[in-house]
């Protein structure tokens, strides 16, 4: 084992970044999805099985017609099957996991270089089947989606069919298969993420035009507020949350043409309103969006460069795996499908080719 001794403060205060340390003990398993795919969402099942929804199969990030075909994957089986066709194409639209176990898929592009949809489905994983919803208020894109304590979805931001970002909001209600207007956001922004903390939506970074942005919004009350300020503007960035009411914010790039991909971290104290430095990931790593998995023990696995880094909440700390290498890709998705596996599948590379590499990665402990 190669080590690189992280010095890092266990409550994420200190001032220097700690370095990651290094270990060669994960077990990889190398698999393929059913065509290539980056851009793309895996939503984890109730049932175990984890659902590849949208993105783009072509060089280019073109092909997004034929990421309509679905995939599923079955942890115990360990291999993937064709699923039901969706009723849409669509890439930076966003996919939720509702309380009764369907699936809603909202907005993004229906294809490269056109304007971004309003339209909505539902997978079913009973039916095995995807129907449509009402359609949103706005067309949007590169939006955020949360699931609520209620079991609506609040949809905020993206961009609109002017490629301008919306400051504006809409909730989704399962029961009634409906689109309302929610509170408008302090700043308009695309290309941010959302956080659930306790009672708060907490949105972080993202853009309004080419630069990143550094400001955060917090959902209390029913009311948007600004939050406290990133150390670092980022867009297409990834966040977590830790316990103790904090988020790990990592990674993203200060531009959206991502020419400097951010190695770094930032830990939020949403209820001191704080902002820490966090230890540094192993390289920049940019275009993040569902590239983080919860292991059981509750350590954050990180797949977004050619090396997983795994971070440790308790200790505030990251640990790089050395196997496997991975091919550097942008928009790879990684998803837990056991108590310390996690499957990492598609993405595309810095030639913007999309991959069919799927790996299953056993973390070690």
């Amino acid at each position: 084992m190669t080590v690189l001794v992280a010095g890092a403060c266990s409550d994420g205060t200190s001032s220097t970044p700690a370095r990651p340390t290094v270990t060669s003990e994960a077990t990889p398993a190398a698999l393929h999805l059913l065509q290539p795919l980056a851009v793309h969402h895996t939503t984890a099942l109730q049932d175990g099985r984890l659902l590849f929804t949208g993105g783009c199969t072509l060089p280019g990030c073109e092909g997004f017609d034929a990421a309509r075909a679905t995939q599923l994957f079955d942890p115990r089986l360990g291999r993937f099957s064709p699923g039901p066709t969706m009723l849409s194409a669509r890439a930076g639209g966003t996919a939720t996991l509702l309380r009764d176990g369907r699936v809603l898929l909202a907005g993004g592009y229906p294809a490269e270089g056109q304007a971004p949809t309003a339209a909505t489905e539902l997978y079913d994983p009973d039916m095995d089947r995807f129907t449509a919803a009402s359609p949103m208020l706005s067309a949007r894109a590169d939006h955020s989606a949360s699931l609520l304590p209620t079991g609506r979805v609040l949809i905020c931001g993206g961009f609109d069919t002017s490629a301008r970002a919306q400051r504006s909001c809409e909730v989704f209600d399962p029961g009634t298969n409906s689109f309302a207007n929610g509170p408008r956001m302090s700043a308009a922004r695309g290309g941010h993420t959302a956080s659930l903390v306790h009672d708060r939506v907490v949105l972080i970074g993202g853009t309004s035009g080419n630069q990143a942005l550094a400001s955060t919004d917090e959902l209390v009350g029913g009311r948007w507020a600004p939050g406290p300020s990133l150390l670092v503007p980022r867009v297409k960035l990834e966040a977590t949350t830790l316990p103790g009411g904090r988020v790990l914010v990592m990674g993203g790039a200060t531009s959206t043409e991502g020419r400097e991909r951010l190695a770094s971290t930032e830990i939020i104290d949403v209820q001191r309103a704080t902002v820490t430095a966090g230890p540094d990931l192993s390289e920049g790593q940019y275009k993040l969006d569902g590239a983080v998995a919860r292991l059981q023990d509750g350590r954050l696995v990180i797949a977004g460069g050619r090396r997983l880094n795994v971070y440790d909440p308790r200790e505030n700390t990251i640990t790089v795996l050395q196997e496997p290498l991975l091919q550097q890709r942008s928009f790879v998705t990684a998803t837990t499908v056991g108590p310390r596996t996690v499957l990492v599948a598609g993405g595309y590379d810095d030639a913007i080719v999309p991959s069919d590499a799927a790996t299953l990665i056993h973390v070690p402990g």
